[in-house]
């Protein structure tokens, strides 16, 4: 249910969501979206990768900053509003935190020359190496 300012009640199902999503083309980048990130989170368990409390918690401090979450008042509205508990938001951070730790290790365990020797790749390395210097410059 949603509620508009007005405190005007809407009654919404997930199929008329889900099928809103389907037709304007969003429901599978979103299915990908979760399949993947449940294939990571299962990968990175085989490996022994977890996220320690600090690291939950920093990635939480982050989320709240780029976020403007500057109170925890205002962290329990950003929630309520979407509909999200505490648990749910740790579970997000955490996975992306174990993504990360899983990219990480995946790159170290790579050979890189193959990808290296793509186009688009080694055009990408060449202007952010060109960025840096420009950066440098600049200074």
């Amino acid at each position: 249910m949603a509620k508009s300012k007005k405190e005007k009640q809407i009654d919404v199902s997930v199929a008329e969501v889900v099928d809103y999503m389907r037709i304007n083309g969003t429901f599978l980048p979103a299915l990908r979206d979760v399949v993947e990130r449940k294939l990571v989170v299962e990968a990175a368990a085989k490996k022994g990768l977890t996220v320690s409390k600090g690291e939950l918690q920093k990635a939480a401090d982050a989320f709240r900053v780029v976020n403007g979450l500057n109170k925890a008042k205002d962290t329990e509205v950003w929630l309520s509003s979407r509909g999200i508990t505490v648990e749910g938001l740790e579970e997000y951070l955490e996975t992306n935190l174990l993504m990360s730790k899983f990219k990480d290790q995946l790159e170290a365990k790579t050979a890189k020359t193959k990808y290296h020797a793509s186009p688009g790749v080694k055009e990408s390395v060449r202007n952010m190496i060109f960025q840096d210097w420009l950066t440098k410059q600049m200074k």
